[in-house]
């Protein structure tokens, strides 16, 4: 065996090592963070539309005269448009009859995204209805809009 050969690590260079590990990882953190509330916001985005969509499609399926009763204001849902107490979501439809013109009703369906759920921890306590970290919902809303016409058979 030669003079500066040897069987392990000494106590310094793991200490070193294990630094260096530490700082990375710090350094990284942030990045980790803003990725993972980057990728909850496209969720959100995603599902809202969705929502929409959704609202969108059942009144398709209803007849025209009954349209009317698929207006509502401020509704909380839940991501699969379940009515729901702690919704994440606050669905708005808005049924207008005879526009843009006679014979035409227009469908507008709003969906706010909460803000507030994008942070994990929050996920399990929400909705927080008081304190400095109430639920707060976003100002720009996912909306669609469709127009349903009356078919004479």
């Amino acid at each position: 065996m030669g003079k500066y050969e040897r069987d392990g690590m000494t106590i310094l260079e793991l200490v070193i090592a294990s630094m260096l590990l530490g700082l990375m990882l710090t350094c990284a953190f942030p990045l980790i963070d803003s990725m993972m509330g980057r990728i909850q916001v496209a969720r959100d985005h995603y599902i809202a539309t969705t929502l929409c969509q959704a609202r969108i499609e059942r009144a398709r399926q209803m007849e025209y005269d009954d349209i009317i009763l698929m207006a509502e204001k401020d509704f909380l849902v839940d991501e699969y448009g379940n009515r729901a107490v702690n919704g994440r979501y606050k669905r708005t439809t808005i049924i207008t009859p005879e526009k843009p013109e006679e014979g035409m009703t227009e469908m507008i369906v709003e969906v706010k995204m909460c803000i507030c759920s994008r942070w994990g921890w929050r996920r399990k306590l929400h909705p927080l209805t008081e304190g400095k970290y109430i639920c707060r919902f976003g100002d720009v809303p996912q909306t669609m809009t469709f127009l349903f016409t009356e078919y004479d058979e």
